[in-house]
């Protein structure tokens, strides 16, 4: 059975999603709901800490591209951190990593929209 954990954060007024487990057809219905959730209240910008995901299928992988196209539409992003190498190769493998905005870690992507705002 398929297990996928969100847990969401607010670190320096900047929403965070701690996603761990496996994003498939499944759960990533779940995801899409969180990421809607925040879209709507105008979150411009968001930060997936990939850290604990192991897998991501291509239904992860299109839930992800459809928040990145709303965020952009209202000039906003969605930025990537931490993947795991699993995960990174089926953003590069995909052609997927060149819409993202992808961090080693989930400072860096901090530290990029904080540089972003100043």
């Amino acid at each position: 059975m398929s297990k996928m954990e969100i847990i969401h954060n607010l670190i320096e007024d900047i929403p965070v999603l701690f996603v761990s487990g496996k994003i498939d057809a499944v759960t990533s219905k779940d995801l899409e709901t969180a990421l809607i959730g925040l879209i709507d209240q105008n979150k411009k910008f968001l930060i997936i800490n990939m850290e604990k995901v192991e897998f991501l299928s291509s239904s992860g992988l299109r839930v992800l591209m459809a928040s990145l196209n709303k965020l952009k539409h209202r000039d906003g992003d969605l930025l990537l951190a931490a993947l795991q190498p699993f995960v990174k190769d089926v953003f590069f493998l995909t052609g997927a990593s060149r819409f993202f905005s992808i961090y080693p870690n989930q400072g860096e992507a901090i530290n990029s929209l904080q540089a972003q705002s100043r």
